[in-house]
């Protein structure tokens, strides 16, 4: 099944422009930080990030990858989805609450962890913006299952804008270095303002009918992807975890500078990722594994040659771009770094953007054990390499875990799927 070309090019024009703005303002979120407080303040604030990425999926608790699995199939039924997200905002604020309240009563743990005051005053800000975040990625869920990807780009930027606003006034303010994660609880709070009323005029919350059906599937669903998609996002940030155990404060800041701007690299093939899951599922419901197998390798091929070049030519302009942005600190240290850890993506690129392939097509089990096998790879090469090599043993260590990722999906792709990849 090959998408609407128009449609498609369009998603992808949107979201590459959002994509594009996103990693630049997450790069400048770095640099202010760097430049107003120092390298030291830059890994607490980092290690917090880390943690509320971490009880962030917790706290969503894997609804929103049912609304994105569930919408494209009700629509391609003809099947209004307005239940679907009524559903998964609910049980969506009941975990939100449950885990917040859990981090509330354990706060003073990260903080031990990382043998960091710092961290352990940052964090207890960022606990409140659990439940904001959870109601946003279900909604921001809903609009991509349906595939109002424009509206999904200018959202998804808009989170990166409202945390550079948060942080200018707190830096304005002169607030202390640990009160900069508040920046993370403030920008999702204003997202849901502005998100909530452009959701209205596409759903209606008061239709309900079969809602315990939905609510079923969709914990159902959810408990089955949760370990998967935690696992996800946490793979992201075992670099800084493990950091933050071996190494100190400083040392964490400058990895992250180095890893902020890589991480805005490996939004490119996120940026796919979004536009084809709605076209996995799509295909996987109308012909099977035969026309999915299709789109995957036809698809997989074009994003390869297309991202590879592309994310390797950023590692000769890398220290051009710390020049400019005035990072003066150990920059041959940062640009190995990123050098290391975007050559891991530009390697595997064409894989990268079918990182739901399971979950969109219904199996949140094997989607799971996928993103396990990735992320004990990661933590593992950490472990082994961190004592050795200090910060580039760990961004070795991560970049060489994308080998698993492809591995992982080439054999689960064959012997569950039954498709060839």
């Amino acid at each position: 099944m090959r998408p609407p070309r128009g449609k498609f090019s369009s998603d992808l024009i949107w979201n590459a422009g959002a994509f594009g703005l996103s990693a630049l303002i997450g790069v400048l979120l770095n640099v202010l930080i760097l430049r107003t407080h120092g390298a030291s303040a830059l890994g607490v604030f980092n290690q917090a990030y880390a943690l509320y990425i971490l009880l962030s999926q917790l706290a969503v608790g894997g609804v929103h990858l049912a609304v994105q699995a569930f919408v494209p199939r009700d629509l391609q039924a003809e099947r209004r989805p307005d239940v679907q997200l009524t559903v998964a905002l609910v049980l969506g604020t009941v975990t939100a609450l449950v885990v917040m309240a859990f981090a509330w009563l354990l706060r003073d743990l990260p903080g031990r962890w990382s043998d960091s005051s710092g961290v352990g005053d940052a964090f207890p800000l960022v606990i409140p913006g659990l439940l904001f975040f959870t109601w946003n990625k279900v909604l921001l869920s809903y609009h991509n299952g349906a595939r109002r990807m424009r509206l999904f780009a200018v959202f998804q930027l808009l989170r990166f804008v409202l945390m550079l606003v948060a942080l200018a006034v707190l830096v304005a303010l002169k607030r202390p270095a640990h009160e900069l994660a508040a920046l993370l609880t403030l920008a999702e709070a204003g997202l849901l303002l502005v998100l909530l009323p452009a959701t209205l005029p596409h759903w209606r919350p008061l239709r309900v009918t079969g809602a315990r059906q939905v609510a079923r599937e969709q914990f159902r669903f959810g408990n089955r992807a949760l370990a998967g998609n935690f696992l996800l996002d946490v793979n992201t940030r075992v670099d800084v975890f493990l950091l933050g155990f071996f190494l100190d404060d400083r040392a964490v800041g400058h990895y992250s500078m180095g890893a902020t701007v890589a991480e805005g690299v490996m939004y490119l093939p996120v940026l796919f990722r979004n536009t084809i899951n709605p076209v996995i599922t799509r295909a996987w419901h109308q012909g099977g594994a035969m026309l999915l197998g299709k789109v995957v390798r036809r698809n997989r091929r074009s994003f390869f040659r297309l991202l590879a070049p592309l994310i390797a030519l950023t590692i000769p302009v890398f220290p051009a771009g710390m020049w400019m942005l005035g990072m003066r600190e150990e920059p041959l240290t940062v640009w190995a770094v990123y050098t290391i850890l975007v050559a891991g993506v530009a390697l595997t690129a064409g894989h990268q953007p079918f990182l739901m392939l399971f979950s969109q097509v219904g199996r949140p089990g094997t989607q799971t054990l996928f993103i396990a096998g990735i992320f004990a790879a990661n933590v593992l090469l950490n472990l082994a390499l961190i004592p050795v090599l200090g910060l580039l043993g760990s961004a070795l260590a991560t970049a060489l875990s994308n080998g698993a990722l492809v591995l992982l999906m080439d054999h689960l792709a064959r012997t569950r799927l039954q498709i060839r990849p």
